[in-house]
């Protein structure tokens, strides 16, 4: 790696045409999602395998690292989080997930695990369930110098104010054994998506407010706008200076995203706040223009002082 500031990007798994978007020169590390999680305590076969070992051979070609992503927010629109909860609700099951998932990432080469629970609360035993998952994990990826990680909720609302149960749930006794979190510091709320105010509050509260080491923090940027559908590079191709923009008007609506600017600022936020580094959902999103291309942004960014 050129530097220790990391910039990781997911890939979906049904996005052939994120591959050839992945610029190691750039992006540092990949997170291949998702693995797919069940109430019983498994873990779905790999969807797209062919994929999965293209990214991963294409990434350790140039000294780039590949996570697999357990979780996401749903699975053929059926919401994760239950699903997350009942697959847990017993050491047996949690003990089986555990080793399915480790099993499956050392499998396919994967370089580790990245945990996207969306989301475990406070109160209703997930909070004790996920640390108990993420102990496992621990146990079992850390003697093989593995990789572990999870994504966090971004922690606020649109005003600043913390969201409790479900932020506060991702503590001490599962942070200390990751290797960094990324918060999904994306969705803000209507109408303004992602603003750059949101990314603010969103540092603010697990730096200052929880006090968290800032070095095993990556800020989440959105390669998407809302309301959906609204990729980059969709919207590109509706106003050829969307780059220049945070809002163009596609088929009638505003839809709210982050260009130059935004990016550039919240590369220069997570920098002169000491953050680990950045990640984006989801490469797939950005355009085939390297002129004009989101990642092309960041990586200017990154690469100033």
């Amino acid at each position: 790696m050129k530097d220790s500031f990391k910039c990781i990007v997911y890939i979906f798994c049904q996005a052939e045409n994120g591959l050839p978007k992945l610029r190691f020169d750039i992006v540092t590390h990949v997170n291949y999602a998702f693995a797919i999680p069940t109430k019983d305590g498994h873990v779905l076969p790999l969807e797209n395998p062919e994929l999965a070992r293209a990214v991963t051979a294409k990434a350790h070609a140039e000294g780039a690292k590949v996570c697999l992503s357990l979780g996401g927010w749903s699975y053929e629109d059926v919401p994760l989080e239950a699903t997350f909860r009942e697959g847990t609700d017993t050491p047996e099951k949690i003990a089986s997930m555990a080793e399915e998932i480790a099993e499956m990432a050392l499998a396919f080469g994967f370089d580790g695990v990245d945990v996207d629970w969306e989301y475990p609360r406070t109160g209703d035993g997930s909070k004790e369930q996920y640390e108990a998952l993420i102990s496992l994990l621990y146990e079992k990826l850390k003697p093989r110098g593995m990789l572990l990680t999870a994504a966090a909720l971004g922690g606020v609302d649109p005003e600043g104010a913390p969201i409790r149960s479900a932020a506060e749930a991702q503590d001490r006794p599962s942070f200390d054994k990751l290797d960094w979190l990324n918060i999904m510091a994306y969705d803000s709320g209507a109408p303004v998506h992602s603003p750059y105010e949101f990314a603010e509050n969103c540092v603010k509260y697990w730096v200052e407010d929880r006090g968290f080491p800032p070095e095993k923090l990556n800020l989440g940027l959105p390669f998407y706008g809302r309301p959906f559908p609204g990729d980059y590079r969709d919207l590109l191709a509706a106003d050829g200076e969307a780059l220049e923009k945070d809002m163009v008007v596609m088929d009638g609506r505003e839809v709210w995203y982050n260009g130059r600017d935004t990016l550039r600022r919240k590369v220069a936020l997570a920098k002169e706040k000491g953050l680990g580094g950045i990640m984006v959902w989801e490469i797939s999103e950005d355009c085939d223009d390297r002129g004009k291309s989101l990642l092309t942004v960041l990586g200017r960014a990154i690469a100033e002082g």
